[in-house]
């Protein structure tokens, strides 16, 4: 197949094929997930793939008819007025949420999160709200508690096959209780979290920040609060605490959401006082969102949708069932 060199998508779209199977191929190969989550590969990636090749007929296609002028391409990536757009412009504006990778979606499956998902749980938040599964995570720029460094929180933590949870904690004064009781439902044997402890957790290095616990997991903290507001070993449990290099105020103002207390929490679609869960994959699209509550029923909906594809059985149904 022989494609045009047109808006850099070939390679682009080729790391991301690559990216969506290894993931894939690593936690089967792990024992984390069952065999069944490889046919996913096909149905996310199959369909970016025809998109790609209908973008680059078109594009190819108006690239051929003649050279466009500096001042075309300029306005096709800054923007021009009406009356100053041509097909060219028109053509690069409408795929704009594709070429960026933003408008990429991938379709409901045990991976992505919907209506029609094995789990259920009030607390999953509807795909059709801001947070939507199958869509790659949104940009959000957070400080960073222990430095003080301000950071792209989906950047934070490396492509390292693990599945993100961005715990949105919203104000400590709504959120104390949830938080010391998703810690508490965490640590019990049958969480999808302990189920998948690393065997050498005792021998892990201090200094290890992503996976002190699990290979598989890696938790971000962010509240919806000033820096200077925050003492890490003060508002967190201990298990949440551990991961200090990973907490993180909500406190950079965001030209997107200008009036937001929290912008992150705001992009994201979390109130700013009770927060919510978002579980990203290893390859940056959003597995599921649920809501932060008191009690065991946040851990119990994590429980529910890893339970979908991974090979252990997990879950509060399976201690009722021994009992």
């Amino acid at each position: 197949m022989e494609r045009q060199p047109k808006a850099g998508q070939g390679m682009n779209t080729a790391f991301h094929d690559a990216l969506n199977l290894a993931w894939k191929i690593h936690h089967v190969e792990a024992g984390f997930a069952d065999r069944s989550i490889l046919s996913t590969y096909e149905s996310e990636r199959k369909l970016i793939a025809e998109t790609l090749l209908d973008f680059d007929a078109k594009y190819a296609a108006l690239f051929s008819q003649r050279t466009p002028s500096a001042s075309e391409v300029g306005g096709a990536s800054q923007g021009g007025s009406d009356d100053e757009e041509n097909e060219f412009i028109k053509t690069f504006k409408a795929n704009q949420e594709f070429t960026s990778g933003y408008g990429v979606r991938y379709p409901a499956n045990e991976l992505n999160w919907s209506m029609n998902h094995r789990a259920t749980s009030e607390l999953f938040i509807s795909e059709k709200s801001q947070v939507r599964p199958g869509y790659v995570m949104p940009s959000a720029n957070v400080t960073r508690v222990v430095d003080a460094n301000i950071v792209q929180l989906e950047q934070e933590i490396p492509w390292n096959g693990s599945f993100r949870i961005f715990l949105f904690a919203g104000s400590l004064a709504k959120t104390q209780r949830a938080l010391t009781d998703l810690a508490a439902n965490l640590q019990r044997s049958s969480s999808f979290y302990a189920a998948y402890r690393r065997i050498d957790q005792s021998e892990v290095s201090y200094h290890e920040r992503d996976n002190p616990h699990s290979h598989f997991f890696t938790i971000c903290t962010i509240f919806a609060a000033p820096r200077k507001e925050i003492e890490i070993s003060k508002s967190l449990p201990a298990l949440l605490a551990r991961y200090s290099d990973h907490v993180y105020a909500d406190d950079v103002w965001d030209k997107r959401v200008p009036g937001a207390q929290a912008a992150a929490h705001a992009k994201m679609g979390f109130n700013a006082e009770t927060g919510g869960i978002l579980v990203v994959r290893p390859d940056g699209h959003v597995g599921c969102a649920v809501d932060l509550v008191e009690g065991n029923a946040t851990v119990d909906a994590l429980d529910n949708y890893f339970g979908a594809f991974v090979t252990k059985k997990i879950g509060r149904r399976i201690v009722q069932a021994r009992i």
